[in-house]
């Protein structure tokens, strides 16, 4: 009998589920940038992973857990790479601005997270977005300054997650300039209440280059594309 103080086993079998698990949501997540969320993706999962459907269900059920899977872990990337350069920004507009540049900048920089975000449309970013959780505090701070137009909030977030999609899935579609998500931050900044100056101001400047970490979601995804022979 193995000594128990000595046995791998327990700890190798958790490391190959964690394997398994991040394969099948890397493959959900290319596999919903192509075909979108409205039908059942899980074949086309099963394939991409080169699992069995067996094996497939010990982890997921439906497309619903699949999606979220994809979303609570792209979401928690996002706020890792976005939080701190936003975070110790004294200026209510300016964290706004800055966020939603950073979003964006992000998205066109990886099509495949562009594409991914645009196919799983608005109830993922309200509901599966901490990066969109942040905002509430920081657009009724703006409104209390008198630096944002008072506006309830449900509307202004209707107004930013709208204009956020549309910029998605333009993004998604083909080809934008560089400073088209600095253009749609200055945009929605005047469409807060912002005068065109100041909106300038918050929306332009530089900003650090946000690089995923190399066993990230999104880094992990993108190159299994990048690698994958074109289609024929």
């Amino acid at each position: 009998m193995p000594d128990k103080s000595t046995d791998h086993r327990p700890r190798v079998a958790a490391e190959r589920r964690e394997r398994m698990r991040r394969r099948l949501i890397e493959s959900a997540m290319i596999v919903f940038a192509d075909k979108g969320v409205g039908a059942s993706i899980i074949p086309d999962v099963v394939a991409a992973a080169e699992v069995s459907q067996g094996s497939f269900y010990n982890y997921f059920r439906t497309n619903e857990d699949l999606l979220a899977a994809v979303g609570d872990e792209l979401s928690g990337e996002m706020v890792q790479l976005i939080e701190p350069v936003v975070g110790g920004m004294p200026d209510a507009a300016a964290r706004v601005a800055t966020a939603i540049r950073c979003y964006l900048h992000l998205a066109r920089a990886h099509r495949l997270l562009a594409r991914f975000l645009a196919a799983a449309g608005l109830r993922l970013m309200v509901q599966h977005n901490a990066t969109f959780r942040y905002l509430p505090a920081d657009l009724e701070e703006g409104q209390k300054q008198g630096v944002f137009a008072t506006v309830p909030l449900d509307i202004v977030l209707d107004l930013v997650a709208g204009t956020g999609m549309a910029a998605l899935d333009r993004m998604a579609r083909g080809r934008v300039p560089k400073d088209y998500p600095d253009q749609i931050a200055a945009a929605l900044m005047r469409t807060l209440g912002m005068g065109v100056a100041d909106a300038q101001r918050v929306a332009s400047g530089p900003l650090p280059k946000l690089v995923p970490a190399a066993d990230s979601l999104l880094a992990r995804a993108q190159a299994r594309v990048a690698a994958a022979p074109p289609a024929a």
